[in-house]
């Protein structure tokens, strides 16, 4: 097993000088830096985690607390954020809260007495006050509190996007499914400039509200039958991507053809958009650049550094 010793010899490089680049600590020039990390790639050297964060007062630990892992956009932003603590030297701890509050409590309560040097949260629930959690908090797509800086997409950018695509296709009657309105989240705003943007074309715009922490396809096959029997006229549905696909399955079991009947139009551009052919037309938002400004806003926060703001918006994009 390759040690730090040997880590120094093959960059020639003192050990204290690859204790300060494992540590983040003091001036290291590019050139260092490289061979210093070459060395530790050629020899898979593996940093003493105890010692480190010994050193540096630091866990080197990120707690990623979400409601359900399966969901695909969270599934997804998991991906992502795990992938970029890692470029960073970070590990990530899971905690899938399954839709439970009291299953989060547990969790975070878990994750401070671990000294985690950071928390980014992207759950549901409704009923805990996150301005009580002692560190550095983050939120996903979610407003937590307003000491709490947030991280989205441009969601008003991707309602828009949206309502355009069905004033073009000509529709007349439009359903949109939202998520539990409890749930203070920038993605509402998708659903208030889509109504507005329908009101203004003359375009009759319908509402149906999901429940708190509904994730599971079943229940979205329940909610399309439902919205399908109660807007019998409807001739466009816009929803995130899993939801509409369970629209355009239960409607096509109907006979209703797709997109000639009733045009469905998605929100979210993780993988699942693609698995219809064609592909179901949507609004993408930008995984890589949430999961970069989250960890970079974190890492800010446990430095101490102030941040440019409490809201960081992200463009999105329509699929091709």
């Amino acid at each position: 097993m390759a040690t730090i010793t040997d880590v120094a010899q093959m960059a020639g490089v003192s050990k204290n000088t690859v204790s300060r680049y494992l540590n983040e600590r003091g001036y290291i020039s590019e050139k260092t830096k490289t061979a210093i990390q070459e060395a530790i790639d050629t020899l898979h050297y593996q940093p003493n985690q105890i010692a480190r964060s010994l050193y540096s007062n630091k866990t080197y630990l990120i707690g990623l607390v979400i409601p359900d892992v399966v969901q695909p956009f969270f599934a997804t932003m998991t991906s992502r954020i795990e992938d970029e603590l890692d470029r960073r030297g970070y590990k990530m701890i899971l905690c899938n809260t399954m839709h439970s509050s009291s299953k989060e409590r547990k969790y975070i309560d878990m994750l401070t007495a671990n000294k985690v040097d950071g928390i980014i949260i992207g759950s549901h629930s409704i009923d805990i006050n996150y301005s009580d959690i002692n560190a550095p908090i983050v939120a996903l797509d979610r407003y937590l509190a307003d000491d709490i800086p947030v991280v989205s997409a441009d969601h008003e950018t991707g309602g828009r996007y949206a309502a355009r695509a069905f004033v073009e296709h000509g529709c007349r009657i439009v359903v949109q499914l939202e998520g539990f309105s409890q749930v203070k989240t920038p993605s509402s705003a998708r659903h208030r400039v889509f109504e507005q943007e329908m009101y203004n074309h003359g375009i009759a715009c319908f509402t149906h509200e999901l429940r708190l922490n509904q994730f599971e396809f079943s229940t979205y096959l329940a909610t399309a039958d439902a919205v399908l029997d109660r807007y019998p006229d409807a001739d466009g549905i816009f929803a995130s991507d899993l939801v509409a696909l369970a629209v355009q399955r239960q409607a096509l079991s109907r006979g209703i053809r797709v997109p000639e009947d009733l045009m469905l139009f998605g929100y979210d551009g993780s993988f699942v958009y693609q698995i219809p052919y064609p592909a179901l037309p949507t609004v993408i938002q930008p995984f890589d650049d949430i999961a970069r400004t989250i960890v970079n806003v974190l890492m800010r926060r446990i430095a101490g550094e102030p941040l440019d703001g409490m809201s960081y918006v992200l463009p999105v994009r329509l699929s091709e």
